[in-house]
């Protein structure tokens, strides 16, 4: 290893590899401004609490057929998503937007954004936060 380019420093891979398949998933928990609440799973793979990270968050989202994860936006940090299977609608500020597998969405930070399966297929995709965690969730719906 060349000098300044890394340490050598013994690390706690437990901290730092986590797996979907073996945390599960969780309900989305947010509630929106009529008392409506989310719809979604996630499994958090990258964060603060788990891996030690001060400058993002990865999560593992599921959007099971039928379900909506409500219009929301963050006054502090961008979100961005990667598609792997299912073609939702997601709502990019006051446009619409029918995603495929292999599309990234970028969020920028104040960007109200949210997403509907309407589909028959379970929604699948990687979510990105610029924050570790304690991001604003403002629900805009």
């Amino acid at each position: 290893m060349h000098a300044g380019r890394g340490s050598t420093a013994t690390v706690n891979i437990d901290r730092l590899v986590h797996n979907v398949h073996e945390q599960g998933f969780a309900a989305l928990d947010k509630v929106g401004i009529n008392g409506q609440h989310d719809q979604g799973l996630v499994s958090t793979l990258i964060s603060r609490d788990l891996s030690g990270s001060d400058d993002l968050c990865v999560s593992w989202g599921r959007i099971l057929p039928g379900q909506h994860h409500l219009c929301h936006h963050h006054p502090d940090a961008s979100e961005f998503y990667v598609v792997l299977s299912g073609t939702p609608i997601v709502h990019l500020g006051n446009s619409t937007y029918r995603a495929k597998p292999g599309d990234g969405i970028y969020i920028p930070r104040g960007t109200t954004h949210g997403i509907t399966n309407d589909g028959d297929e379970t929604v699948e995709l990687i979510v990105g936060v610029s924050k570790p965690a304690d991001w604003q969730f403002v629900p805009d719906e």
